[in-house]
């Protein structure tokens, strides 16, 4: 049976909202569970990028008067687990179509181009149905790529304000 080009990422992003938890912890849970495939790559904020990454999913990025810019390339076909943001910023989606699956539970294709704002805690899981290419721009002090990269993302949710958590405790527990 052939899959049309939708049935993939529908099918993978729809299984995560049904796993117990806030949205971050579904993703966390779902994240550990990929992570045991073979070929999967990771990535810490604040770490060197693996040469296998940089190779996967380059990366431009520019640092200047207090901003800081990165555009990815994401290659169809491809299943990205973002890094959670640590602040409002623009999202410019300049390339491509995706499924992400939103902070609500809905899984929702996007098509370029179109701009987006991200709001602080957002962390996208997507699914590249054509090559797309991604770009943020955040506000940060930092003057290196790591320092910036610490600065505006994270892995662990509770980092993040806990006002922030908490709304997203009783958004889950409906």
């Amino acid at each position: 049976m052939q899959l049309q080009k939708n049935d993939v990422g529908q099918e993978v992003l729809k299984s995560i909202p049904l796993i117990r938890g806030m949205m971050w912890e579904k993703i966390e849970t779902f994240k550990n569970q990929i992570e045991q495939l073979e070929g999967c790559l990771t990535h810490k904020p604040g770490e060197i990028q693996s040469d296998k990454l940089k190779d996967t999913f380059p990366i431009k990025q520019h640092i200047e008067g207090g901003m800081y810019t990165r555009e990815i390339f994401m290659p169809k076909g491809s299943l990205v687990i973002s890094l959670i943001h640590k602040q409002n910023h623009p999202s410019f989606f300049l390339e491509g179509e995706m499924s992400i699956l939103a902070d609500n539970g809905e899984v929702k294709e996007l098509k370029a181009p179109m701009n987006l704002n991200t709001k602080i805690g957002t962390q996208r899981v997507a699914y590249m149905h054509e090559d797309c290419k991604w770009i943020c721009v955040y506000k940060t002090d930092a003057t290196t790529f790591e320092e910036a990269e610490v600065d505006v993302y994270t892995n662990n949710y509770r980092e993040l304000p806990l006002e922030l958590i908490n709304k997203n405790k009783l958004l889950w527990q409906d």
